[in-house]
């Protein structure tokens, strides 16, 4: 799938969950507002180019889920007067750059209370962060500085690159030195410097997974149509979720899930030669996969990373798509 289809079936998801929630919590009494921004106009568009079944599909999706939202998340809800308003509102882009993974909030007033989701459309990268000449992946990731040996070192493969670039090549142009000129010693250079960086300095691998998962508590929903079924997982890192409102209480609370303390293993992926794997303590493990993001050479190249394991109390529920039955038909 393009890079570019992959983010308008993505914002048309967060834009189906928004709505379909908005929606149905409409229709059972409760006063909810879809807050009007940049990021639901956006989305808005993207969900509307698509035509009515496939509209229909990502909303039933989205509607799957809400039996589950509303046993974990009581305060989507309570309703306490009878002015109470649940706003629903899309987080633009720049708050996941800020450490912000949620893309759709939903929020209370009084009492004050919100919860977030990060809605995959048939994907579960949980970031998408880029390596480049100036880019200093330490102070961004971690808050710790590269050092002058990582820049000297990456530095002949972006004069690499900015000389192709400078020829029009393509990453096809380039054959084989794109892996033996540019993903592998890149690679290198980057496990080199982040195993140096933790083994210097303290909590490395908790600060890791933070930038990787976010700064606050959420659920993951993925939309997994090759398997016709939504996935629920509970980011309750801080354990924050499942919180009583109003003296409602949550039908069950997610575990609490523990940030890792040492990197076990930081490899290559045997048999590729664009992709490290990472083993931590707890259960955690990463997949960096490094790729060009154009057809054209770039001076920077981007990473999909995901979590291929996390911590076995992890919430994690399975839901076969079937939009007829649910907690709220019955309120």
């Amino acid at each position: 799938m393009a890079q570019g289809d992959q983010v308008k079936n993505g914002k048309a998801f967060e834009y189906a969950l928004a709505s379909t929630y908005t929606e149905k919590l409409q229709a059972i009494g409760i006063k909810v507002t879809l807050v009007e921004n940049s990021a639901l106009n956006v989305a808005k568009g993207y969900f509307s180019e698509f035509c009515v079944d496939e509209r229909l599909r990502y909303k039933e999706a989205a509607y799957q889920t809400l039996d589950t939202m509303v046993r974990l998340e009581p305060g989507l809800l309570v309703q306490k007067k009878e002015n109470d308003m649940l706003y629903v509102c899309l987080n633009d882009d720049n708050e996941g750059e800020d450490g912000d993974v949620r893309d759709v909030v939903f929020s209370r007033q009084t009492p004050r209370w919100e919860v977030g989701f990060s809605a995959k459309n048939n994907n579960d990268a949980v970031k998408h962060s880029r390596l480049s000449s100036v880019l200093d992946f330490g102070e961004s990731w971690v808050n710790i500085p590269c050092s002058d040996a990582y820049w000297t070192e990456i530095s002949p493969i972006f004069n690499y690159l900015e000389e192709a670039k400078n020829n029009k090549q393509t990453w096809n142009d380039l054959g084989s030195d794109k892996a033996e000129k540019v993903y592998m010693p890149l690679l290198a250079a980057f496990r080199k410097e982040l195993l140096k960086i933790d083994k210097e300095n303290q909590g490395v691998p908790q600060k890791l997974i933070r930038y990787l998962v976010g700064k606050y508590p959420f659920y993951k929903i993925i939309k997994d149509d090759a398997h016709s079924m939504v996935v629920v997982k509970a980011f309750n890192i801080e354990g924050e979720l499942n919180k009583t409102v109003s003296g409602r209480k949550p039908q069950y609370k997610t575990p609490q899930i523990n940030l890792p303390t040492r990197i076990v293993e930081f490899e290559m992926k045997p048999g590729s030669d664009n992709t490290l794997h990472m083993i931590l303590d707890g259960g955690w493990e990463i997949s960096f996969r490094i790729h060009n993001a154009s057809t054209k050479v770039e001076k920077s190249l981007k990473f999909d990373i995901k979590l291929l394991g996390n911590p076995p109390v992890l919430f994690t529920q399975h839901l076969f798509q079937n939009p007829n039955n649910g907690i709220l038909d019955n309120i």
